[in-house]
C-alpha cells in the first residue's frame, strides 16, 4: 500500500486542522510539519510557501502551540512523519531544539542543516564542515529517538544521490538518512533514478514528490533555437540561457511513474511526501490530484 504524505510548506493558506481534514479526505495519511519562527510582521502577509505559512510549527513552540498541531493530528488520524526545519550546518543547539520537538510530536524524522554551495567557498572545506556537523548530530539523534535527514537539493553540497551517499555513507543508516527529492534534481545533480537509489541503499529514508522545467530565458536571441522551434540562430557567440521552474506532478521532466518504478524495484516502503510549488491547483485540489494520481500510478506496477 503506498504511504501519502505531504509537506505543509506547500500548504500555506490551510490551519493545522484543515490540512489534516483534507489530506484525510484525500487519502493521504502522513503529514510532514514545516518547521520555522513566523515573525509577526509576516504574519500580517498574504499566506505563501516561504513567508506566512499558516501550517508552520515554531522550533521553540510551547506546550499550547504544539498541542494545536498534535491534536489536528489524531483528530483525523493522521501520522507525524517528519519536521523540516532550515537548520543551519553546525548549528547543533538549534538541531537539538528541533529534535526535542520531534521527540514531543512523536515525529520519527527531522531535516538536517547541510552547507550551500556558490563558488565563494571550496566543495573540501564545506564537505568536512557538514561531516564535523553530522558527527555531533548523530548521537542526538539515538538520544531522542528520530533520523536525521540530509536532503537531496540543488544549491548545496548534496545535490545528487552520489553526492549525499559520500556525504552520510560514514554514518548508522538508523539515524542519518537521505531524502530523495527527483524534483530538485531537475534544477542539478540529475542522476540515473535507479542508480542513485540502488547507491543509497539502505540510507534511502524519505522521498518528496514534486516537479519542475526548463526553459530558454525569453528575449534571448537564440530562444526558438533552444525551444527546438528551428531557425538560424540569432546569436552563435552567445550561448543560450535557460530558466528552471516548479511544475505540477504529471508535467515536468520527472518521469514519476519511472521513478516509483526504481522504487519498487529497489524495495522502497517508506513514505512519498508532496512538495508542488508550482501554484497549478488550490490547495485542496492539489491535495486530492495527488492522492489519485499516486494511487493509480502504484496500481500499475
Amino acid at each position: 500500500m503506498v504511504k501519502l504524505s505531504v509537506f505543509t510548506v506547500a500548504t500555506p493558506d490551510l490551519t493545522p486542522d484543515q490540512l489534516c481534514r483534507e489530506a484525510a479526505a484525500a487519502g493521504i495519511e502522513g503529514i510532514e510539519w514545516r518547521c520555522k519562527e513566523t515573525p509577526e510582521a509576516v504574519r500580517a502577509e498574504p499566506p505563501s510557501f516561504w513567508g506566512n505559512n499558516r501550517c508552520t510549527i515554531a522550533p521553540g513552540a510551547g506546550e499550547a502551540e504544539i498541542a494545536i498541531f498534535d491534536e489536528a493530528a489524531r483528530r483525523h488520524g493522521c501520522t507525524p512523519v517528519a519536521l523540516a526545519p532550515y537548520l543551519t550546518c553546525g548549528d547543533i543547539a538549534g538541531t537539538e531544539q528541533v529534535f526535542r520537538l520531534a521527540s514531543r510530536l512523536g515525529t520519527p524524522m527531522v531535516r538536517v542543516g547541510v552547507p550551500g554551495y556558490d563558488r565563494s567557498r571550496n566543495y573540501n572545506e564545506l564537505f568536512e564542515q557538514a561531516v564535523d556537523y553530522l558527527t555531533e548530530v548523530e548521537p542526538l539523534a539515538r538520544t531522542y529517538g528520530v533520523k536525521a535527514l540530509v536532503e537531496v537539493h540543488h544549491y548545496t553540497i548534496a545535490p545528487s544521490a552520489s553526492l549525499t551517499h559520500r556525504l552520510i555513507s560514514r554514518f548508522d543508516p538508523d539515524l542519518i538518512g537521505a531524502l530523495y527529492d527527483p524534483g530538485n534534481m531537475v534544477h542539478e545533480g540529475f542522476e540515473n533514478y535507479r542508480l542513485g537509489m540502488e547507491l543509497l541503499g539502505p540510507y534511502l529514508a524519505h522521498v518528496h514528490v514534486k516537479n519542475a522545467g526548463w526553459l530558454p530565458a525569453a528575449g534571448h536571441p537564440n530562444a526558438d533555437q533552444a525551444a527546438g522551434l528551428g531557425g538560424i540562430e540569432g546569436d552563435p557567440l552567445n550561448p543560450a540561457a535557460f530558466v528552471c521552474g516548479w511544475r505540477p506532478v504529471a508535467s515536468g521532466i520527472v518521469p514519476w511513474k519511472q521513478v516509483l518504478a526504481d522504487l519498487h524495484a529497489v524495495g522502497y516502503n517508506g513514505w512519498f511526501g508532496l512538495e508542488d510549488f508550482s501554484g497549478t491547483y488550490d490547495t485542496v485540489s492539489m491535495l486530492q490530484t495527488y492522492g489519485k494520481q499516486m494511487r493509480a500510478w502504484m496500481e500499475e506496477l
